[in-house]
């Protein structure tokens, strides 16, 4: 006889898709608000760089998830995901603080994302 499948926490749950879509909306308003500084400023004030985001989120559903939000929210785009899967590289329009924005994505969208697909 065979185990049944352990249950994902948070995959069927409600709460924690609302919560995905709440946190999404509200990054998409921040960072599009950010983008129309940036683009607004002088150019030479602009910081692109390109990040290698670790990723804590293991699934494939998850890492998509992530990086689809990433890619979603204005100013920035997933470019690839490490050939281990552990880390996703991002071009960031503007990131003065490479360590700043590497937080703030995983505090966030990455959260999100781990709580419903881990």
């Amino acid at each position: 006889m065979t185990d049944p499948v352990p249950a994902r926490p948070g995959r069927h749950s409600i709460l924690g898709w609302v919560r995905v879509a709440t946190t999404f909306a509200a990054e998409l308003v921040l960072s599009a608000w950010a983008t129309i500084k940036a683009v607004l400023s002088p150019p030479e004030k602009l910081r692109p760089a390109i990040l290698a985001v670790p990723l804590d989120v293991r699934s494939e559903g998850g890492i998509t998830l992530f990086a689809s939000m990433v890619t979603l929210t204005p100013g920035t785009t997933s470019l690839e995901v490490s050939p281990d899967a552990t880390q996703l590289y991002v071009h960031v329009m503007d990131a003065p603080d490479h360590a700043a924005a590497i937080a703030a994505m995983k505090s966030t969208l990455e959260a999100r994302a781990r709580e419903v697909l881990p």
